[in-house]
């Protein structure tokens, strides 16, 4: 089974049962908290939706407890919403069990974290590169004003203005 976390913050799980693909969409789960979810059933070599499979969805947790989740069809063929209830914080298997042409089969995920949303770092920098960009911008501050200087003190020399230059 191929898991994939989106940019969006949504979580996909694919897997294959002889000629099917099961895939299930969900966003991150959090602890105590119920989360609406999908379930897309195509077939594996035309990505054609099949509407002929019954789905039921169960979680089982780490101490073998095992919560059924709610999986209602919807008007999209092949496609099932799917009512996952509060859990608790730890790690779980989900299974989705497939009964397609009299015979049942069951597509695992292992690895099904629950858990508090990681903290938001700031957006700012590190406090590291934030003093190697001030460092670097003085120490091209303080050559940028020796160049001036220079040029200050030998424009005003009298040297170099009696100076012939040629190329």
């Amino acid at each position: 089974p191929k898991t994939a976390p989106s940019e969006k913050g949504s979580i996909s799980r694919t897997s294959r049962i002889d000629e099917l693909e099961v895939m299930v969409k969900h966003p991150f789960l959090e602890p105590d908290t119920a989360t609406l979810a999908k379930l897309f059933l195509t077939k594996y070599t035309t990505n054609e939706p099949s509407d002929k499979a019954t789905a039921a969805i169960e979680i089982e947790s780490s101490n073998g407890a095992v919560t059924q989740v709610t999986v209602e069809k919807t008007d999209v063929a092949g496609s099932y919403n799917l009512k996952i209830p509060a859990l608790p914080e730890g790690s779980y298997t989900m299974r989705a069990k497939i009964t397609y042409a009299g015979e049942t089969d069951t597509a695992t995920f292992s690895g099904v974290k629950v858990e508090h949303p990681a903290a938001e770092t700031a957006t700012g920098m590190s406090w590291l590169r934030t003093t190697l960009i001030l460092l670097t911008g003085s120490l091209v501050l303080a050559l940028f004003a020796g160049l001036m200087f220079f040029v200050w003190r030998f424009a005003g020399s009298g040297d170099i203005r009696n100076e012939t230059v040629s190329a």
